[in-house]
């Protein structure tokens, strides 16, 4: 299932990217963030404009139980795999689920775009979630879809205040 999902941010390209790619960045979203319970880079490298990262995020549970089996919050915890590229101002994404079982049925990849329009930047992410189940289970795949969708949705909500704060405490206070 595709999804796009288009976002207004307070601050100019250059002061989003600049917030984005700040190491401090990190343990200000985690502090201020209502969703996520953990947040750890894992790995970032710059080379020339383009900036690769792996960041390790385990946001709260939305489903504790799956009938009478319960849900180990790590089944919710992924690593985005991305490339920034400073010219073209895009993040290509990949998450992975941390839980092999979920890793295997998966598959969430996509690229994110910042724009500016007036004073202001446009993020928009445009993305893939796929569920590969099995063909007697294929009917509920697209509820699934639509679930994760939902709750990563709520993650990038949750952050558009988070970041425009951030814009305003931590990048134009230099």
């Amino acid at each position: 299932m595709q999804f796009v999902k288009k976002q207004r941010i307070q601050g100019t390209v250059d002061e989003v990217e600049r917030a984005l790619l700040d190491e401090r960045y990190f343990p200000f979203l985690l502090q201020h963030h209502g969703v996520l319970l953990e947040l750890q880079p894992l790995e970032v490298k710059t080379d020339g404009d383009r900036v690769h990262r792996r960041i390790r995020y385990r946001p709260k549970p939305v489903i504790a139980t799956i009938g009478t089996k319960k849900v180990p919050p790590e089944w919710f915890a992924f690593i985005e795999t991305s490339t920034y590229d400073k010219r073209k101002k895009e993040l290509s994404f990949t998450n992975t689920p941390t839980s092999q079982t979920i890793s295997n049925m998966m598959v969430n990849t996509g690229v994110l775009r910042l724009r500016a329009v007036g004073n202001e930047t446009e993020r928009t992410m445009d993305g893939e979630i796929k569920l590969k189940l099995p063909f007697l289970l294929k009917a509920v795949a697209f509820i699934g879809e639509k679930v994760i969708e939902s709750e990563g949705l709520k993650i990038l909500d949750n952050e558009v205040p988070v970041l425009n704060r951030f814009i305003a405490e931590v990048i134009r206070a230099k």
